[in-house]
């Protein structure tokens, strides 16, 4: 009886942890990023022409995101891969925020997303496809204008990312070049998901500072 009992005891604690653990993985998602409708201001040109800018689509009133949240990744060569990264891990989609501030400078900018990009699970292999990026064309060049000095934000979709992903690698796929475009492909080097998350820097940010002895 006392061995029945021992044996009870254990199964219940099994799913006591099993119960918990499932818990704790769907209590870790983020809130998924907000991202407004951008204005088409001009769209593209029926006979579209990577090398004529003029049939480019232009937007404005891109979705705006605070200056410093993202944060740069360098690619597998040592060099910076393009924008800042912010991963929000939501439980229907992994979205990938990349973010640019315009500067005084320079107001009109012109941007392209490739099919065949993906997150790519950096312990494994597996790819997990570029989906779309949210309100703009994918594999036509674009325009983006009007706003000087504010840091704006391009929301990628990506499949959902299991919890043993850990590790990711950015990769960006290649396309046709043109004028002030490489359209050479690029791939970060292994970087923690979590590094990349948006409670990430406020995690630093909350951490104490060091204080050392006091000597008089």
């Amino acid at each position: 009886m006392k061995k029945i009992m021992i044996l009870m005891f254990a199964a219940s604690a099994m799913l006591t942890g099993c119960h918990t653990t499932k818990s704790i993985l769907a209590n870790d998602y983020d809130e998924r990023p907000e991202n407004k409708q951008p204005v088409l201001e001009r769209p593209a040109w029926p006979n579209y022409d990577l090398h004529d800018d003029r049939s480019f689509a232009a937007f404005s009133h891109v979705q705006t995101a605070p200056k410093g949240q993202g944060v740069w990744v360098a690619n597998e060569d040592g060099s910076t891969a393009g924008l800042p990264n912010t991963i929000y891990r939501c439980k229907d989609a992994t979205y990938l925020c990349l973010d640019f501030t315009v500067p005084e400078r320079q107001d009109w900018w012109f941007w392209r997303f490739t099919t065949g990009s993906a997150l790519i699970d950096a312990d494994k292999g597996d790819r997990y496809l570029l989906q779309q990026v949210e309100h703009f064309p994918m594999d036509q060049c674009f325009w983006t204008y009007g706003q000087k000095n504010e840091t704006i934000r391009f929301v990628l979709v990506y499949p959902p990312l299991p919890p043993s992903v850990k590790r990711i690698q950015i990769y960006e796929a290649s396309a046709e070049s043109r004028r002030w475009m490489s359209g050479t492909g690029s791939i970060t080097q292994p970087v923690s998901i979590d590094d990349l998350r948006p409670h990430a820097k406020k995690q630093e940010q909350d951490k104490p500072k060091k204080q050392g002895r006091i000597i008089r």
